[in-house]
């Protein structure tokens, strides 16, 4: 079995914000629906105002089915005033821009973009373990992968990155230079002609990648 992960165009997160000029928010994306456990989220968000106070901010890009539910929620946990439900959101690059980090916490993925998006903008990823995010996030190092349902645990990681500047730019800096290594345009194409190659296509691959995957360089 031969895997070939996406990748990114990396000139599209360049964020525009150095990591000293960021407000410090905690990020997390994705559509409103079950299977991103939204709801564990807003328990972390409780926990962490218990410890932090109503300082702390997250704020969550997307929208779906569950939006009022989750507002509903929020209200119930006591978390409206330090959870910020941004909606849909189109420039992706900018809402990271303006984070401290990000936060996953869904029950299941593939390989989910937004990890990535994160990642090449510099900000580290605390994630739920699920699909490839033991493989995008090198725990410890680019950010803290943590079990599934272990929400104590994620809270402690979360707390420690807010707490932590030093750290928090550190493991941004790490996730950065992984983006730059492992996501790239270049890197999905040898990994795809490699695959091709294995699956016994070696006669029908060009010399140029480009034009073996029936891509017209001009565009």
């Amino acid at each position: 079995v031969v895997t070939v992960r996406t990748a990114l165009d990396l000139n599209q997160f360049k964020c525009v914000r150095e990591v000293s000029e960021r407000r410090g928010y905690v990020a997390a994306i994705g559509s409103l629906v079950s299977v991103k456990r939204w709801d564990r989220l807003l328990r972390v968000a409780r926990s962490l105002k218990t410890v932090l106070g109503e300082d702390i901010r997250f704020q969550i890009a997307g929208d779906g089915p569950l939006r009022a539910a989750l507002h509903k929620l929020a209200d119930d946990l006591g978390v409206s005033k330090i959870v910020e439900f941004r909606g849909a959101i189109h420039d992706i690059p900018a809402f990271l821009s303006g984070a401290k980090f990000l936060v996953h916490t869904s029950q299941s993925e593939g390989c989910p973009n937004v990890v990535m998006e994160a990642m090449a903008c510099g900000l580290p990823v605390v994630a739920m373990e699920t699909g490839e995010i033991p493989y995008l996030v090198e725990d410890g190092k680019t950010g803290f992968v943590v079990r599934q349902e272990d929400e104590a645990t994620f809270v402690k990681y979360v707390s420690l990155l807010l707490s932590n500047d030093g750290l928090c730019l550190k493991m941004g800096e790490a996730a950065k230079e992984k983006a730059k290594r492992e996501f790239t345009l270049d890197r999905l194409v040898s990994e795809t002609l490699a695959a091709y190659r294995v699956a016994g296509w070696r006669d029908r691959i060009d010399d140029d990648p480009l034009r073996a995957m029936g891509e017209d360089r001009n565009n």
